[in-house]
């Protein structure tokens, strides 16, 4: 009888019906939804598949952001009998000003077909920190010599 129930439970968990997951997701997600001109923002995008290679996504242009940092990250795991790929980027995004700012979704085309994150929307108020407009007078010019390296 035991042998009947292992025989079972690998038919089912080595057929290809037995993977669970879905074939491709992806999730974009931001750290905070309100933030200041003085705050920094995450944006994580999470690219999950079956697929062992999975494209590059196309990535939001983050406009009304300037990009302070990024990072990629891969892993592969066997889960419940199949295989699963995940790709993860992050951005680490400082606001250029204050307003009301989408970030548009990301896509990835996986056999033909693109799936798509959500619209994220982001509400920007002025901080504290202000950068002034005028840059200040020019330094006049030197009778020293200029080194360059």
């Amino acid at each position: 009888m035991k042998f009947v129930a292992v025989l079972a439970i690998l038919v089912f968990l080595f057929s290809p019906a037995a993977v669970v997951f879905a074939d491709t997701t992806i999730n974009a997600e931001v750290d905070k939804a309100r933030i200041t001109t003085d705050e920094l923002l995450t944006y994580k995008l999470t690219v999950a598949s079956t697929e062992k290679n999975i494209p590059a996504p196309k990535i939001p242009g983050f406009n009304g952001f300037a990009v302070i940092s990024q990072a990629q990250s891969s892993t592969v795991s066997f889960q419940k009998g199949g295989m699963q790929t995940i790709l993860v980027f992050a951005f680490i995004l400082m606001p250029k000003e204050a307003g009301k700012i989408k970030i548009e979704p990301a896509v990835v085309t996986v056999k033909g077909k693109a799936y798509a994150s959500d619209v994220i929307q982001i509400e920007i108020k002025q901080g504290s920190v202000r950068l002034p407009e005028d840059p200040g007078p020019e330094i006049p010019e030197s009778d020293q010599p200029q080194y360059s390296l």
